[in-house]
């Protein structure tokens, strides 16, 4: 395809995407769990910890002003770059977002499961929050670790804005002995009234499930932003984020802002925290090395001895 008519196709498809590609109101989220041993995690001398993983992989882009402006190839490269970070990182669970299916703009093959593949992830979740015109992308968890139940929620559609929503995925980690509920989310970028009404519909979801939870991903909004958004998750669902006011963490370089995050909540601490400088999205990754609080620790295996004498 010549450049002309591929900045014609872009023209056309930045025009007309927001009318034509429809919300998946109750998204059915694509599960795998292949059968493959999965990697278990050191053990730390302060105890067990998991590596966490972000991303928005801007629909296999990379740094590319637009994905139509490319051909499959182009995507190929772009992923094999995401790849390669992955792999030095070596996370157990990795959140995406703009997470594409086989999409028109995209290269038409299925980027999740691409990189599940390449990179070893036997269980995860992508869930198409969007769908027309050829089109089809949205969030996924992938993870080394044991998916033990999966959700997925889209967002209310709302005027002008495009759907997102958020991927679900309960994980095993042996280890530490708990199951955490890992969220990959995906929120409003220009309209801080809608982003408002999102995390409304992410409390509602998530307020009542009884694990540690992990809410990671691009929330297109900053710690002291008007819209209180990261406040309102952080107060609702009990969540704690890095060194919150740290103005030096970015993770969109075009803006200079800090747009993606990691929550977490009790009884999870940061044990280690990076936004990466790599330049395979208009976004950078963002890592996370978490463990449990030893208190927490200590009491769990204080009741693991009092049930073992109860039952001698």
């Amino acid at each position: 395809m010549t450049l002309f008519r591929r900045l014609v196709l872009a023209a056309i498809v930045l025009t007309a995407t927001s009318g034509c590609v429809s919300y998946q109101l109750d998204p059915q989220p694509s599960v795998f769990a292949r059968d493959s041993d999965y990697r278990i995690v050191d053990v730390a001398a302060g105890g067990p910890q998991i590596k966490l993983l972000t991303l928005n992989l801007a629909h296999g882009r990379g740094t590319g002003v637009h994905q139509v402006l490319q051909d499959a190839g182009d995507a190929h490269r772009n992923l094999d770059s995401v790849e390669e970070l992955i792999g030095r990182e070596s996370p157990d669970v990795v959140a995406l977002q703009e997470a594409d299916a086989p999409s028109a703009w995209s290269g038409r093959f299925d980027h999740v499961d691409h990189l599940a593949r390449a990179m070893g992830y036997g269980w995860g979740v992508h869930t198409t929050h969007a769908r027309g015109s050829g089109l089809a992308y949205g969030t996924a968890v992938l993870s080394r670790l044991p998916l033990e139940d999966h959700g997925a929620v889209t967002f209310a559609p709302a005027t002008a804005t495009l759907p997102k929503g958020f991927s679900v995925a309960t994980v095993r980690w042996p280890e530490a002995g708990v199951d955490l509920d890992v969220v990959s989310v995906h929120m409003e970028p220009l309209r801080g009234s809608v982003r408002k009404k999102q995390a409304a519909q992410i409390v509602a979801a998530l307020a009542d499930r009884q694990r540690p939870l992990v809410l990671m991903g691009d929330f297109n909004t900053d710690w002291d932003a008007a819209d209180g958004v990261l406040r309102l998750l952080s107060d609702q669902l009990g969540l704690t984020a890095y060194e919150p006011a740290d103005n030096d963490i970015v993770t969109y370089p075009r803006l200079g802002r800090r747009l993606d995050w990691i929550l977490i909540s009790e009884p999870l601490r940061f044990v280690g925290f990076r936004a990466l400088e790599d330049g395979v999205s208009d976004h950078r990754a963002v890592v996370a090395e978490i463990g449990l609080r030893i208190v927490d620790r200590v009491e769990r295996i204080a009741r693991a001895a009092r049930a073992s004498a109860g039952g001698g």
